[in-house]
């Protein structure tokens, strides 16, 4: 057993521990962020990233200045000497008040007194916990920006062609999907020729119905009002059947010089039965 006697600050060896689980916490964020710098994807990141290595420098040399600072004894209390004995000669323990003796201990300290030094810690652990959640958003934030920049594929599910997005900002539109049509007409456009003033040229068009529904056309008029047809308009065409449409130009009535009309083909059945005749020919 040793000769010395003393008192023992067990408050202050909490006290160590605490701030070197800080230090060591803010030593491992520093690594972390030191090296994310080279990395950043952006130099503002990488801006981010050292100010807030300053930061941890700075709290890990407040914890340093800290530490070296010797916890404060309180007011009117004096620290207790160390007595040192021979062997043979310790001195017996008096039964007199510590208070003759000049000695006092620091439990006499009240316990509703607010210590400075836990408040200390408590306020550099809560800068911690922000240091902490400031990297944590720029982190998420980094990652984010990586997947905004990733170029992305996209699959067009009517043709299986791929379409890749531009790393621009802008984003490719996926290919639409075509509706399958409902009827053809063929010849797309009839080339009439040369027609004299005053005489009729005629030209047979065909309509098939490629659904499984009986449809019902109906031929727009002409902008011209020099064109004639000749079809089924009351009978409903069969579904994959055909049948003939007849346009005849009447040269009397058309104006002298290049006639191109495109003539519109509905049905009142089928929204997507719709097509164009397309006529072209020259009066003289």
């Amino acid at each position: 057993m040793s000769d010395d006697f003393g008192t023992v600050n067990v408050k202050r060896g909490d006290r160590a521990r605490e701030i070197e689980v800080l230090r060591q916490h803010y030593k491992v964020h520093r690594d972390t962020l030191t090296q994310m710098v080279p990395d950043a994807p952006t130099e503002h990141l990488a801006a981010e990233y050292k100010r807030l290595i300053a930061d941890i420098d700075a709290s890990i040399r407040k914890l340093d200045e800290l530490e070296r600072v010797p916890s404060a004894t309180a007011p009117g209390l004096v620290e207790p000497p160390r007595m040192g004995t021979s062997p043979g000669n310790r001195p017996l323990v008096s039964s007199e008040p510590a208070a003759d003796h000049g000695i006092a201990s620091y439990d006499a300290v009240p316990a509703n007194r607010p210590s400075g030094n836990s408040s200390r810690v408590l306020l550099i652990f809560v800068i911690a916990l922000a240091v902490l959640g400031v990297i944590g958003w720029l982190i998420w934030r980094a990652s984010s920006e990586k997947k905004a920049n990733a170029p992305q594929v996209i699959e067009s599910p009517a043709t299986n062609t791929v379409a890749e997005t531009g790393t621009a900002g802008g984003t490719a539109a996926p290919l639409p999907v075509a509706a399958t049509p409902s009827i053809r007409i063929t010849p797309e456009v009839a080339d009439y020729g040369v027609i004299r003033k005053g005489t009729r040229a005629v030209r047979q068009f065909e309509i098939t119905n490629l659904t499984t529904t009986p449809l019902t056309f109906v031929v727009a008029r002409s902008a011209c009002r020099c064109l004639y047809y000749e079809y089924n308009a009351k009978t409903k065409l069969a579904p994959k059947a055909k049948e003939a449409l007849t346009v005849t130009i009447d040269g009397a009535r058309a104006k002298a010089g290049a006639l191109e009309e495109q003539i519109a083909v509905t049905s009142k059945d089928d929204p997507n039965a719709n097509g164009t005749i397309g006529v072209r020919a020259v009066i003289k």
